[in-house]
């Protein structure tokens, strides 16, 4: 299968007068055009989504993709003709998932051959080739991260780094090449977590000759807020380039040091920073040494990289694997026509992520505003579909024949129980013959018997109508029937089988436990300090609670959840007791240095 990914030699077609052309000759007048459209359209517009393919979850293991276009890394157009609702289970790659707490859906280009016809005089002796060849696209999930110094190289990013990978957070950091001395640049850190991961909190610092700054250091520090829901995020610093010119300086010539806590987790450690700037001496240099940089093999990285339309958060349970919420294009793979007004507006980047709720829960809208990245992230919590469990009963009623005439008489059964306790029961019941027709097999009839009667049935039930009334109080039911013609024997065996949902709204809410989360649980601060606690409230529509510090001489807590940390060093227990439910209560701990 040809993926057409060979951009060079760029070669065309001379045409003379007695030129033999044979399929080599069209193959290549095809190659030439297609070469030539799909360079430019890599060199000149990028690769990213140009419209359409949202993704979003219909339910907890359906994913609706909107139709659309993109281009990808060679430059093909990648076509989505239609929406498509695809269960995890219908994905390429869904065997992967198992055990992991999020993957990824990814887009690539496709094709596939068609209209197979008889190849006559055919040299490559094959009878049969296909007369057309279909352009699509591929749908797969993965549950490996990407590559992130090869996605942001082709995206055009500088000194792509590494500050920290593990299961639930990734850093990733980039850095211009060049830029202008004296004058401010940007430094940015990729975030990228889980729907599990605790808020982020970290600090970059260490020694630099690039950065201007009053003890020769540079801080890069940051603190998520708790009201961030955002999986896959960019977070900007201004930095201010010292006044040299013409030298290459390292960001960090030492290396670095990166703190890191989350939740209750603290990571230290000295890394290596492969980062390094180029200072101009203005704005003229700086942009002769972009053009001077920005060549052929720099346009053209990343061409086998694909498309990541969403990030999965995942949730695996003894049935499989299901999702917990979508994040549309984590990595930025857009392309916009509006670029320059969003600018001029501060609005640089629009992220959606969504998350499954319970069915009694209601939906809910946050948006979240980071004015230094100009980015607004928009999370959508959708209930999903009530579902059903439901208990089952089976039995038999011997219903005795009256006497004499049958014909157009009635029978009625004692009170009996049918097995699934008091509520609403719904009975369906059936009736029980011999198919002579089928060598006296036992057969049992559901529904309206009459259907069955006539010449051209294939078997012949009693002529008779079931019905049940039930005594939701008791758990009882009477069965009775209506006998429409002669009945052979004595007895009719009924068969009744008895269903009743178990899962009652009202009861789980009433019953469901209540329990407080609180954010982060451990954490290190100095004296003095401010620190923002939050308290997830599950189990009661009351999301309250009441702030306190166990410790008389251990700071305060507005209620808000705002601590502010005493004068004296120790270790301080806050405690957060729930408005609903006094007896539910949660702790965490700080450490004031």
């Amino acid at each position: 299968m040809s993926k057409n990914t060979d951009f060079f030699p760029i070669e065309r077609n001379r045409y003379f007068y007695g030129k033999l052309l044979t399929a080599q000759d069209f193959s290549l007048e095809q190659r030439y055009g297609r070469q030539k459209s799909q360079l430019l359209n890599r060199l000149a517009l990028g690769a990213g989504v140009v419209c359409g393919l949202g993704v979003s979850a219909s339910d907890d293991s359906t994913l609706l993709i909107e139709s659309g276009m993109a281009l990808d890394y060679q430059g093909r157009m990648v076509v989505v003709e239609e929406p498509m609702l695809r269960k995890l289970q219908m994905l390429e790659g869904q065997e992967t998932l198992l055990g992991h707490e999020s993957a990824y859906l990814c887009l690539q280009y496709d094709e596939t051959d068609r209209e197979p016809v008889n190849a006559v005089g055919a040299d490559t002796g094959e009878s049969r080739q296909c007369n057309v060849t279909r352009e699509g696209s591929r749908l797969f999930l993965t549950a490996q991260p990407p590559e992130y110094r090869r996605l942001m190289e082709a995206e055009g990013r500088d000194n792509v780094c590494i500050l920290y990978a593990s299961q639930e957070l990734t850093l990733v950091l980039t850095v211009p090449e060049a830029v202008c001395a004296g004058e401010e640049f940007p430094a940015e850190v990729l975030v990228v977590k889980n729907e599990k991961t605790p808020p982020v909190q970290f600090l970059l610092e260490g020694e630099s000759a690039l950065v201007e700054s009053e003890d020769g250091r540079l801080h890069l520090e940051f603190q998520e807020s708790p009201e961030e829901r955002r999986r896959v995020y960019p977070v900007q610093f201004k930095l201010k380039a010292r006044k040299l010119s013409d030298v290459d300086c390292p960001l960090f010539p030492a290396g670095g040091e990166i703190n890191l806590e989350l939740g209750s987790h603290s990571y230290k450690n000295y890394i290596e920073i492969e980062a390094a700037c180029h200072l101009c001496a203005g704005q003229e240099q700086l942009e002769t040494r972009r053009q001077s940089m920005d060549n052929l093999e720099r346009r053209l990285r990343g061409r086998d990289l694909p498309i990541y339309l969403a990030k999965l958060e995942l949730i695996n349970s003894a049935g499989g694997v299901f999702l917990a919420s979508v994040t549309n294009l984590p990595f930025r793979q857009r392309q916009s026509r509006s670029s320059s007004l969003r600018e001029q507006a501060g609005l640089q980047t629009v992220t959606t992520s969504v998350r499954s709720l319970e069915y009694w829960q209601k939906p809910d809208v946050r948006a979240v505003y980071q004015r230094s990245a100009g980015a607004l992230h928009l999370d959508f919590a959708i209930p999903s579909p009530e579902q059903y469990d439901y208990a089952v009963s089976h039995g038999t009623v011997d219903m005795t024949m009256p006497g004499g005439l049958r014909v157009n008489s009635k029978v009625y059964s004692d009170e009996i129980a049918h097995g699934l306790g008091p509520g609403a029961v719904d009975i369906r019941l059936s009736i029980e013959f011999e198919d002579q027709k089928s060598g006296g097999e036992t057969a049992l009839c559901c529904g309206n018997t009459e259907v069955f009667r006539g010449k051209s049935s294939p078997v012949t039930p009693p002529w008779v109508e079931a019905a049940a009334l039930v005594y939701p109080e008791r758990g009882t039911m009477r069965i009775g029937l209506w006998l429409h013609d002669m009945v052979e024997g004595n007895r009719i065996t009924v068969h009744y089988f008895a269903q009743k949902p178990e899962r009652d709204t009202s009861r789980i809410l009433a019953n469901r436990p209540v329990s407080i989360r609180l954010t982060p649980e451990f954490s290190h601060m100095s004296c003095r300090g401010r620190l923002q606690f939050l308290a997830e409230v599950v189990g009661s529509e009351d999301k309250g609670v009441m702030w306190s510090v166990k410790e008389e001489n251990g700071g305060v807590i507005d209620r808000n959840g705002v601590y502010q940390a005493p004068e004296l060093p120790g270790t301080y227990e806050i405690t957060a007791v729930c408005s609903a439910d006094p007896d539910v209560s949660a702790s965490a701990f700080v450490i004031v240095e």
